[in-house]
C-alpha cells in the first residue's frame, strides 16, 4: 500500500509537470485523508501561494480532489461540482451493480386503486396512463445511480408513493436521473416524461 507521502507526490508531479518552465505558480497540498475503505488517499491541493502564504486571490477551483488508488497509484480526479465521497459512493455502487441497471419502479400494480388514485393526482395525469405505468411492461420508471434514485424514492415517499430499487439486466425505457433532481416537481416531471415514451 502506497504512503501519504508517496500518494501525495504522485499528485504533485502531476499537477506541477510543467509549471516552473510556464512561470506559473506551483501547486501545493492542503490535505491528505485515507478514504474510509482504505482505498483511496484523498488529497486536495491548490497553489502554493493560497495554501502556504494565504494569499485569497490565488486560490483555484474546479477540482474536489485527486483520489489516488493505495494499491496502484492510479490517479482518478474528481470535478468540483461533486464531492469526493459521492464520486465513491457512485463508484462502488456501480463496481456492485455488475454490469446491470439501478431500476425504481412502483411498490404496487394496477390492482391497488387508492395507490393508483394517489398516483394520478401527484403526477396529474389520466387514470389510463397510471394504469399503464404500472403494468408489467411499463413499470420501470427510473435509472442511475444508486444515490439519486435513492433521493427520487424519498421524495417519491414523502408524496405517499410507494417505490423499489432494484438491479435488472436492461432498464426498459427507463428515465434517467441525473444530478439535477432535488425536489419532488423535478421527479414528477420525469415521470410524466416516462408516460409520454410509453408505448400506446
Amino acid at each position: 500500500m502506497l504512503t501519504a507521502e508517496e500518494a501525495q507526490n504522485i499528485v504533485l508531479c502531476r499537477i506541477n509537470q510543467g509549471k516552473e518552465t510556464n512561470g506559473e505558480n506551483e501547486f501545493a497540498i492542503q490535505s491528505c485523508i485515507l478514504s474510509p475503505r482504505k482505498d483511496y488517499w484523498v488529497i486536495r491541493s491548490n497553489s502554493a501561494d493560497y495554501v502556504i502564504r494565504g494569499i485569497e486571490e490565488r486560490c483555484y477551483v474546479g477540482v474536489s480532489a485527486n483520489l489516488v488508488n493505495a494499491l496502484t497509484g492510479e490517479v482518478e480526479t474528481v470535478g468540483s461540482a461533486q464531492g469526493w465521497q459521492s464520486y465513491l459512493e457512485d463508484k462502488y455502487d456501480l463496481i456492485n451493480a455488475q454490469g446491470n441497471f439501478y431500476i425504481l419502479r412502483p411498490a404496487f400494480d394496477k390492482s391497488d386503486k387508492s395507490a393508483l388514485i394517489n398516483l394520478r393526482q401527484k403526477l396529474e395525469c389520466r387514470v389510463q396512463d397510471v394504469i399503464c405505468m404500472t403494468s408489467p411492461d411499463n413499470n420501470f420508471w427510473l435509472t442511475g445511480n444508486l444515490r439519486k434514485l435513492n433521493d427520487a424514492k424519498i421524495l417519491l415517499g414523502k408524496a405517499n408513493i410507494q417505490v423499489n430499487i432494484e438491479l435488472h439486466a436492461d432498464s426498459r425505457g427507463a428515465i434517467v436521473v441525473d444530478e439535477s433532481v432535488w425536489y419532488f416537481d423535478e421527479v414528477k416531471a420525469r415521470l410524466r416524461r416516462r408516460i409520454n415514451e410509453m408505448p400506446k
